[in-house]
């Protein structure tokens, strides 16, 4: 009975870590689950980006009701993290845009589409076996639950 015990809590522990990975995302390119050590403001100035696109620290600073310096320390520390870049405006080149990088636009487009968007882009990564494999033992589980 102890081994059958056992197997419960290694069911019960891959299916939290199942339930954690389809509903968490990550914005860090090395792929860190650090979205919870963003600072409100920084929160903020990333949101700013991807809603009202790339602006100049002067335009963030206004929409965020910050000052200059504050929001150039932000954005310092979002472009350490690899969360933003500075890029010269291509029509000013005397003026700097910030923009957010591919893994930002990875994490919006992965919020939007929820839960099924990143597991059917790991289903499609799969091979057909192991989407089989996936799908009988989900089947097996259920029917053995249900009995």
């Amino acid at each position: 009975m102890a081994e059958v015990f056992e197997d419960a809590e290694s069911v019960m522990a891959h299916l939290r870590a199942l339930r954690q990975e389809l509903l968490t995302t990550s914005i860090e390119p090395s792929g860190d689950q650090a979205r919870s050590g963003l600072t409100a403001p920084q929160v903020g100035l990333i949101r700013s980006l991807v809603v009202e696109g790339s602006a100049t620290v002067t335009e963030l600073a206004r929409r965020l009701s910050l000052s200059h310096s504050t929001t150039s320390g932000i954005v310092d520390r979002l472009q350490a993290r690899g969360l933003v870049t500075r890029e010269p405006d291509p029509h000013d080149r005397r003026y700097t845009r910030i923009e957010v990088t591919a893994p930002v636009q990875g994490y919006t487009r992965e919020i939007s589409e929820g839960p099924y968007g990143r597991l059917t882009r790991a289903l499609d990564a799969a091979s057909a076996a192991e989407r089989k494999a996936v799908l009988e033992g989900l089947e097996t589980l259920r029917a053995l639950l249900s009995r």
